[in-house]
């Protein structure tokens, strides 16, 4: 299963490099953002314990545009699983719709989520929209379903987040 997850994870990749950045239009800008939000794990592993209560999240995120509806967003977020401090590592491709100053987008988000000691690869998606506020920020709103493999059991992530990006 995980050398499944690891042998898609770079075919994405490699398929990603085919588009050349340097072709992006001078309207879509390099992004960095940061968020924050409430997260609700569900479930519980083989070595990651929950008990079903939910944290606070944060984290940063890129978004790089690739062709003119695609990005790919490499991004951090950290919270707890119960007292235990967690940070999951995304690589997401996102497509996004343009509507005006406002832009709707869904995603594929593949990652490695660390708890502990333990290191383990999740797949999820994500759905969100953003809002050109002024010239170079813009305000998001965004929710991620992440699907953690711990050994045999799989452990249920809901991450929502509100958060900034400002352009470059």
């Amino acid at each position: 299963m995980k050398r499944a997850l690891y042998t898609a994870f770079f075919a994405a990749l490699l398929a990603t490099a085919a588009f050349p950045l340097a072709a992006q239009a001078a309207s879509n800008p390099v992004e960095l953002g940061v968020s924050i939000g409430p997260t609700f794990p569900v479930g519980s592993g083989e070595t990651i314990v929950n008990d079903g209560s939910s944290s606070f999240n944060w984290g940063f995120y890129v978004n790089i545009p690739l062709v003119y509806a695609l990005d790919l967003m490499p991004s951090a977020e950290l919270y707890k699983f119960n007292a235990t401090q967690a940070t999951d590592i995304d690589l997401a491709f996102k497509f996004i719709v343009p509507l005006g100053n406002f832009s709707v987008y869904a995603g594929f988000v593949p990652g490695l989520t660390a708890v502990s000691e333990t290191l383990a690869p999740h797949v999820g998606a994500l759905l969100g929209g953003s809002y050109h506020i002024v010239s170079n920020l813009s305000g998001f709103l965004q929710g991620k379903y992440n699907v953690l493999f711990d050994g045999d059991r799989n452990i249920r992530v809901i991450h929502l987040n509100v958060g900034l990006l400002l352009a470059f």
